[in-house]
């Protein structure tokens, strides 16, 4: 049966005493229907001496009644533990009482979709032959009730639907727009036509201080008016109670101690207003008040309508209002939580942090610390001398190549001296010739064929000379002890040499010199006479000490980067060392504060483009 709310005409005549069938028929409530319902039971059997229906109550908690019989009274109370035996067992309980003795109780369970809602209780004066009948009649009759309190549950269900449903087509609303400022204006006329109001405003917190940001039926509206102030002290006045304020105007009822919000009636006119907080984990972030020109209160379902979309409306405005949030706001806020982090109670791992960040920079302002310049290194020899063809010709045999180890002397390679031996024979015999064609003009006294064959014979000597150093340098040998750095003509046996052209170079042995490619960025920090340190990658044991011995002023690009050449001389050979091996050099630069060598590259780099570009 339907629980129809109804409010009772105080000037209607007061109808005359019905029987229990008629008020039962003719009830328009739940407590009416129940009331009803006893009063039949009780007019069937009369051995029932109090009686009482128990429903759920709101919140769930606990079971409150709705009818008894014949009044609430003291005496109840003895009921209680048929009571909690019938809702824990879920079935009909029979029990005589403790005290007084000779009265029976009877419970049975009222069950709504296999879920136990209420249950009825009697007293009964004594235990006879009508009592199978009366169990009879309750199991019959309860499905009255259960039936009454399904249609409730379903009439509850329905109404926190249509709630739901309300409340969705608003949040809808705030989150349409792309500006939450005209979400706000737009949701502020919905709930203004809503709940039938005259005005409602939305006040947004900021700092703990509210701000009225939007309006009904007002686009824009003066910010320093003493109305915009009167809204904000409202506001205020609610978010610091943290709960709902109901006030109305003096002239309809006695003014509450809400003095903003009685001010703020005064100076709109209403009859009464609303302010609901809208709270964000246990954070107020905004105020909305509803403004009414009639003085009727609040129904519960209008309450219920505004605490559910407060629970919604909450985390949107929070997400939207951080999202709308300006660079220098967002930063500012940042700001403002760190040092509340930082100065404030709680929060020890952020005070943990802070204080490692404040050593920390410590440390790099005022550490010194060694600085050295670091760079890739080569080893040569510390002379070098090339081993070329002595004249043209072709290669006849290569004794040696790059990494051999030669002694001063020893052949590095030949040359074919085939032609050039040919050619001496040819030079021989013709000087062999002038020297008898001489001998015959001194003979025969001819000055003049003395002095033609003389100049022949000579020329003839000179080649023969030439072509003996020739073939006395067939072979090319090495000019000192050292080791071949570059050359390998294995592979070249029987190829034309040209004169002068490079076959081998050779450097001498444990006297070397150490180049370092510096780059450009950290070339200033470098001077000659600096000490500093070779690590070589084939032999990485122990560092070897070196000292700066001259700085080249050319650069030399290399992978994109310009590099000066430096050269050192080590402070100690080692037997280890061979040309062209590879490493890491680290020139002593001073000492500087850690947090200088850490970062002056970034600080320059920095510097050089904010010159480039103007700044």
């Amino acid at each position: 049966m339907n629980a129809l709310p109804a409010t009772p005409d105080p000037s209607a005549p007061t109808p005359l005493p019905l029987d229990g069938w008629t008020r039962f028929i003719t009830a328009r409530t739940s407590a009416e229907f129940c009331d009803a319902w006893l009063a039949v039971l009780r007019d069937k059997f009369a051995v029932i001496a109090q009686a009482a229906i128990l429903v759920e109550s709101a919140d769930g908690q606990n079971f409150v009644p709705i009818a008894v019989f014949p009044q609430a009274n003291s005496d109840m109370a003895r009921m209680g533990e048929a009571v909690q035996r019938t809702l824990a067992e879920r079935r009909v309980v029979v029990q005589p009482c403790a005290e007084p003795a000779g009265l029976w109780h009877v419970a049975a369970p009222l069950s709504v979709h296999d879920r136990v809602a209420g249950a009825v209780v009697l007293e009964l004066n004594a235990h006879d032959e009508s009592l199978p009948l009366l169990l009879r009649e309750l199991h019959w009759g309860s499905a009255w009730l259960s039936n009454l309190f399904a249609r409730r549950e379903h009439d509850a269900a329905l109404a926190s639907s249509v709630r739901s449903l309300g409340v969705l087509e608003a949040i809808a609303i705030a989150l349409r727009h792309e500006r939450f400022q005209q979400a706000l204006f737009d949701l502020s006329n919905e709930l203004r036509r809503r709940f039938g109001g005259t005005r409602v405003a939305i006040g947004l917190m900021r700092h703990g201080e509210a701000r009225l940001t939007a309006l009904s039926e007002a686009a824009t509206f003066e910010k320093s008016s003493p109305l915009v102030h009167a809204y904000a002290a409202a506001m205020n006045e609610c978010c610091d109670l943290a709960q709902p304020v109901e006030a109305a105007a003096p002239e309809h009822e006695a003014p509450d101690s809400f003095r903003a919000h009685t001010a703020l009636l005064q100076r709109t006119g209403a009859g009464r207003l609303l302010s609901l907080p809208i709270a964000q984990q246990a954070r107020c972030v905004a105020v909305v008040t509803i403004e009414r020109e009639a003085p009727t209160p609040f129904g519960d379902d209008e309450r219920k309508w505004m605490d559910t979309f407060g629970a919604l409306l909450a985390p949107v405005i929070a997400q939207r209002v951080d999202a709308e949030r300006g660079s220098w706001q967002r930063l500012r806020d940042e700001g403002r939580r760190f040092l509340a982090a930082l100065l404030g109670p709680r929060y020890l791992l952020w005070k943990a942090g802070a204080l490692a960040a404040a050593l920390l920079l410590a440390v790099l302002v005022f550490l010194p610390v060694p600085y050295r310049v670091s760079a890739k290194t080569v080893t040569e020899g510390e002379i070098q001398r090339v081993a070329a063809a002595p004249f043209e010709g072709f290669l006849a045999a290569s004794f040696v190549r790059a990494g051999d180890t030669v002694a001063k002397g020893q052949p590095l390679a030949q040359l074919d001296d085939h032609d050039l031996r040919v050619e001496r024979s040819k030079w021989a015999s013709e000087r062999d010739q002038y020297d008898n064609k001489l001998r015959e003009a001194m003979a025969g006294h001819d000055l003049t064929a003395m002095q033609v064959v003389g100049a022949q014979l000579r020329e003839a000597q000179a080649q023969l000379d030439l072509l003996d150093d020739k073939l006395s340098r067939v072979k090319v040998l090495a000019p000192y002890d050292g080791v071949v750095v570059t050359g390998d003509l294995s592979q070249q046996i029987g190829t034309p040499l040209e004169a002068g052209k490079k076959l081998f170079e050779i450097a001498p042995l444990h006297s070397y010199r150490i180049i370092l490619q510096v780059d450009e960025r950290d070339i200033a920090q470098v001077r000659e006479g600096q000490d500093g340190q070779l690590v070589i990658t084939g032999l990485a044991g122990a560092p070897m000490p070196f000292t700066v011995a001259k700085i080249m002023p050319v650069a030399t690009a290399q992978d994109g980067r310009n590099f000066y050449r430096v050269e050192a001389r080590l402070k100690q050979d080692s037997p280890l060392l061979l040309p062209g091996m590879e490493g890491v050099g680290k020139i002593g630069a001073g000492r500087r504060k850690l947090g200088w060598v850490l970062l002056h590259g970034l600080f320059d780099w920095l510097r050089l483009n904010l010159w480039s570009w103007g700044l």
